[in-house]
Formats: C-alpha cells, sequence, structure tokens
C-alpha cells in the first residue's frame, strides 16, 4: 500500500491532547518535555484553551503528540512514500524521516517557539478567510498592515499580523462577501517577513544537526519541493517560519504521488478534510477521527 502522512498544525489542540501526551509520554520523551512544559509532570495540572494556545506550551505538546502517535503505528504501517507537515507540523514530518529524534525534537520545538515569540512584539494573529479572490484577500490584507501566510486552496487563505488589524479587516472580508472567517488560535504572524529574525535564529540550532539521509520525502509547505536528506529539509524548516506557505500546492503534489491511502497525524482534522476536497478518490482519515491505534491500522487494512 502506498500510504502518505500530513502532520497537523496548530489551532486544534484540546485538553484531550493535552491528557494523552501526558499519560502516554515516557523515558527520554517524557524527561523532554518536563524540561519545556514542567506541568506534564503534575496529573492534576489544569490546563484552558488560552494557555494551550501558547507558542511555548503549543508547539512542545503538539509535536509529542505526533511522534507518540507516529512510534505507535511505525512498526504496524507501511513506509510511506512522503509526509508533509502544515506549519509546526512539518516538524513531526521531518523527524517522523529520520532529520532528528523526538527527543530532539520537543527541545527544537521550544527554541521554535521562543525565536518567534522574541520576534513579534505585541498582539498577533491569524484569520482564515473563505469564499473570496485571492487577489481581493491580499489587497485588503496588505491595505491593513497584513500578509497573506497560507494559501490553503482556491479562495481559502489565511492572513496573518497585529490582532486589531485583523479584526478590522475582518469586517472588511464580511462586507465582501466572505463565506467563513476563523480566527485561528495562534497568536504570532506565522510565515510572514515579521518572523525574519525567528528563522534565523531557529535555523543555528538545525545547522547543528547531522546531514542524514531521510527515510522517506519531505515536502516543504513553501513549495512543495521534496527533501531526501536532512539538511534541505531542515533549511526548509528554519525558512518556513518568515515565508509564505503554498499548502495548496503541497496537497496537489502529494496526490500527483498516487498515494492509495494520506493519513493525517494530529490535533484535528482540517488536513484530511483539506485533501479530500482536493481529491475525493483517494481515501484520508486523520488520527482524531479513531478512539485507538488499531483502529487506524484497521482501516489501513481494510483494503484502503
Amino acid at each position: 500500500m502506498r500510504l502518505a502522512l500530513l502532520f497537523s498544525g496548530q489551532g486544534g489542540q484540546t485538553a484531550a491532547h493535552w491528557q494523552q501526551v501526558q499519560a502516554g509520554a515516557a523515558g527520554d520523551l517524557r524527561e523532554a518535555l518536563v524540561q519545556v512544559l514542567p506541568e506534564i509532570a503534575e496529573q492534576n495540572a489544569t490546563v484552558n484553551p488560552e494557555k494551550l494556545a501558547k507558542n511555548k506550551v503549543a508547539q512542545p505538546l503538539i509535536f509529542a503528540q505526533q511522534m507518540l502517535l507516529w512510534g505507535s503505528l511505525q512498526s504496524r504501517l507501511p513506509r510511506p512514500i512522503c509526509a508533509a507537515g502544515y506549519s509546526l507540523g512539518e516538524m513531526a514530518a521531518c523527524s517522523a524521516a529520520g532529520a532528528f529524534t523526538a527527543t530532539e525534537g520537543v527541545a527544537l520545538c521550544a527554541e521554535r517557539a521562543a525565536a518567534m515569540d522574541g520576534a513579534a512584539v505585541g498582539e498577533h494573529g491569524m484569520l482564515a478567510v473563505l469564499g473570496l479572490d485571492d487577489g481581493l484577500v491580499a489587497t485588503l490584507a496588505e491595505a491593513a498592515g497584513l500578509a497573506v501566510a497560507i494559501r490553503n486552496a482556491p479562495r481559502h487563505l489565511v492572513v496573518a499580523g497585529p490582532r486589531a488589524a485583523i479584526v478590522a479587516v475582518a469586517e472588511q472580508y464580511t462586507a465582501a462577501g466572505a463565506s467563513r472567517l476563523v480566527h485561528l488560535a495562534v497568536h504570532t504572524p506565522s510565515h510572514t517577513a515579521v518572523l525574519a529574525k525567528a528563522a534565523v535564529d531557529f535555523k543555528k540550532h538545525l545547522d547543528l544537526l547531522p546531514e542524514r539521509r531521510l527515510a522517506f520525502p519531505v515536502l516543504s509547505a513553501i513549495d512543495a519541493t521534496a527533501a531526501r536528506t536532512a539538511r534541505p529539509a531542515l533549511d526548509a524548516l528554519a525558512r518556513q517560519i518568515c515565508t509564505p506557505l503554498d499548502w495548496a500546492a503541497c496537497l496537489q503534489a502529494v496526490r500527483e504521488m498516487q498515494p492509495d491511502a494520506v493519513l493525517e497525524i494530529g490535533p484535528g482534522n482540517a488536513l484530511a478534510k483539506l485533501f479530500g476536497e482536493l481529491a475525493p478518490e483517494i481515501p484520508v482519515r486523520a488520527s482524531d477521527d479513531f478512539r485507538s491505534i488499531d483502529g487506524i491500522v484497521g482501516w489501513l487494512d481494510a483494503g484502503h
């Protein structure tokens, strides 16, 4: 079976995912998590949506949840033909392919979050805009001091920048006839030039990692370029912090590799829905659709 993996980004994380990591992380991975999220060691620690949205919590938490799932699935699935990650999810895609270990990845996610928070002063956010011409979305965003951060699909863009500007431009998008607006649970202008310094700072950490062959290609969320060794994959990881993502192109590249099934790993099912809209002929599900690892494996074994 030809299996492709998608790793979700920030925004879909909930208290249930926190509990999964708290219950499942062990050994070196747990020690690494406690270093950056001390509350993980407290069984009764409470987490609210506002806390879960903070980069310093969300990024290592989501990465750890994805790697716990992948660690349970890897030996029971065929080697993937490719992996792609949405924003933060590209960290998990690279780690799953062997660019760095899960333990190393937790520390790197904490560094990534710190670099991003340090580069963006003030209140920022991200807004998904559906149903409007891409050019109009970009024009209104630029006039408001925002930037297009992600192209998810035609007439489905994400803009990012100061929160006050997002609130103001949301009214303009509504007046222009947007079919839907979604304020993402992200407090950073990810994938915009505001984070140029963060990209430079994060690259310094990635440059310390050795070059090695990846177990399967990782597609850059910037432009769908396939990396087969660690160095180009890591370079893309740094660049994507301050570079717009063409996720639509990435999903098209996955489709063109003709997978028999596509599995989204991580919180939520937004990527599975996007891929299903693009390629309804290819079975796609998200890990959050299932109650157990056996359920995921069973779905894939059932002829997909």
